[in-house]
């Protein structure tokens, strides 16, 4: 299997505790990091299927609201109005920005 060379950056300190452990574990460094990325990799897909179902159902409601006029044409803008839309004009943007942090991911 063809091997492709990763370079990371580490505190010293960081550096020894990693060492430290893989060679406690029996292994070389490498083998330590892969291993212990691997596992994180893992366990994030997990999380990610066990989510799948509700992060499709938050997508729905939320594309579903997007077309949803509000408040109605129909009503007077109050202040409150105006600032209850302003509140869901921040949310929805808070939203896409975690929505695109996700998607990037």
């Amino acid at each position: 299997m063809a091997k492709t060379r990763i370079s990371i950056s580490l505190d010293l300190d960081q550096a020894e505790r990693i060492r430290l452990a893989a060679e406690e574990g029996g292994q070389d460094v490498s083998a330590f990091v892969v291993a212990a990325a691997l596992t994180e990799a893992v366990r994030r897909e997990r999380i990610a299927a066990s989510f799948a179902d509700i992060d499709a159902a938050i997508a729905a409601a939320e594309a579903e609201a997007e077309s949803l006029d509000w408040p109605p044409a129909s009503d007077a803008p109050t202040e409150e109005s105006v600032r209850i839309r302003e509140q869901v004009a921040a949310a929805r943007a808070r939203a896409a920005a975690i929505r695109a942090r996700r998607n990037a991911a």
